[in-house]
């Protein structure tokens, strides 16, 4: 979709702020719609807008449990934290509670982590019901998120973990997997590990900067032990993985080039070695050409 100019949002603002005033007079279902249809055209800066009024208390209930029906329905990034602060400081139980059925409807790690961050809160018995009951729909919905607590399991059941790891790295789309970006960090090294593996087998353009961050953190960590059996195959195990990514997306090979050539005399002639060699040897597609490897996730 090409970039909307400045007075083309302008337009969409505006027709968005007289809706948003005018609410009382319209049927709340039409509303609705039109409100999407503009938000979907006029792309972030109108989300932005959105979320502002959802936390502005200048406009009536009705016209703000609209305003979070509609988020539920958008689902975008935008949203999650005004409908959050709508769930800690709203002033109306009902709007609230809008609030948290909406973000169940992202279904997704992120909903799960503030609902249950705003589970600890003190509110109303109804509330707390409601909370808890849009947590279960989202696992129950979401078989990835009711598998996670195996995956998180790493060094403390490792069987567990690499049984999880290998579903995953076959079942997830882009979407899911990059939720695994937060793990990158994680204090346990085999759940950060996994957690790259995961994007390189299932992530798509978007995680290119994660995976090369975390590969050069890693490399730089393990070269001084590339030589030894335990360095040399998580060494190993990461440039598999990245392989396997830039297979995808060999166009993001030369941002990398550098830091593997760098690895290359210190890997040997084993596995290390041969998986390094084999990645070098990638084919780039010229610019301006399609790779018959394909450009999309599998």
């Amino acid at each position: 979709m090409p970039a909307l100019d400045l007075a083309t949002i302008d337009q969409y603002l505006e027709q968005i702020d007289e809706l948003v005033r005018g609410a009382a007079d319209t049927d709340d279902l039409q509303f609705r719609i039109r409100l999407e249809e503009l938000v979907k055209k006029g792309g972030r800066s109108t989300e932005n807008a959105i979320a502002l009024y959802i936390t502005g208390k200048s406009l009536g209930l009705p016209t703000r449990l609209n305003l979070v029906r509609l988020a539920g329905y958008i689902r975008s990034a935008a949203f999650l934290l005004p409908l959050r602060q709508v769930i800690e400081t709203g002033e109306d139980d009902l709007l609230r509670e809008e609030a948290i059925i909406s973000i169940s409807k992202y279904n997704d790690r992120r909903a799960l982590d503030i609902l249950a961050k705003v589970l600890d809160m003190r509110m109303s018995r109804p509330l707390q019901d409601a909370v808890t009951q849009a947590i279960s729909r989202i696992r129950h919905n979401s078989p990835v998120l009711a598998m996670l607590p195996r995956f998180l399991q790493g060094s403390r059941n490792r069987e567990l973990h690499e049984i999880t790891q290998k579903i995953f790295m076959r079942i997830l789309g882009p979407a899911e997997a990059k939720g695994f970006i937060s793990y990158l960090n994680h204090s346990d090294p085999l759940v950060a590990a996994g957690s790259f593996e995961i994007l390189c087998a299932r992530g798509d353009e978007t995680v290119v900067f994660f995976i090369e961050e975390f590969f050069r953190e890693q490399s730089r960590m393990l070269l001084p032990t590339a030589g030894r059996p335990v360095g040399g195959e998580r060494l190993a195990s990461l440039v598999a993985a990245l392989h396997d990514y830039l297979k995808r997306y060999p166009r993001f090979l030369p941002q990398l080039r550098t830091d593997l050539e760098v690895m290359l005399p210190l890997a040997g002639a084993g596995p290390l070695g041969e998986a390094l060699s084999a990645l070098l040897a990638l084919k780039v597609p010229v610019e301006g050409t399609t790779p018959q490897n394909g450009g999309s996730s599998r």
